[in-house]
């Protein structure tokens, strides 16, 4: 379905996927993971993350978009589209995971996984196409910083999924 089969994704492609993948999380009302839920001091504020992640995606999407177009080019193309495919499952989950479940372990390990992947996802690409890795970088390094906070944030809430107590006080 790539390039060398004559189909082109396009930008209208990208934005019915971002929709869809942002679906769960522009429905929910769910805002905060639990009752009595402590915020990191690390966290940035509310506002940020729509922003960053906005910004994230539409980066993002653009270099998924280019490889899907430029397949020939890529070495570990199916790799890459499988990677790829597990970030944006985690992207598209998080919300559910972290303030519907109200799971920050899980939240972590979304948060963990997405930054793994999309460096792996660099390193793969980064020899066949800099543009592309280039614009998966925001997003490892926003999730570098998020999965610092993560931690510091299960240490200082129980986790109502798992049972556990916080480790640390606020």
């Amino acid at each position: 379905m790539g390039g060398d089969a004559g189909f082109r994704v396009r930008w209208w492609h990208a934005v019915v996927f971002w929709l869809a993948v942002n679906a769960y999380s522009a429905l929910s009302d769910d805002r905060v993971p639990f009752p009595g839920h402590v915020e990191s001091p690390l966290q940035p504020p509310a506002i940020a993350f729509p922003i960053a992640w906005f910004s994230i995606t539409i980066v993002q999407l653009w270099g998924d978009v280019r490889m899907i177009n430029t397949r020939h080019r890529i070495w570990d193309y199916d790799v890459l589209v499988a990677l790829q495919l597990c970030t944006w499952v985690l992207y598209a989950s998080f919300s559910y995971v972290y303030f519907t479940l109200g799971s920050p372990i899980l939240a972590l390990v979304w948060t963990v996984l997405f930054f793994v992947l999309t460096v792996v996802s660099i390193t793969l690409v980064r020899h066949n196409d800099r543009a592309i890795a280039l614009s998966w970088l925001p997003g490892a390094l926003w999730t570098a910083f998020a999965s610092v906070v993560a931690v510091h944030t299960v240490l200082i809430n129980p986790d109502p999924l798992f049972g556990t107590a916080a480790l640390l006080p606020p």
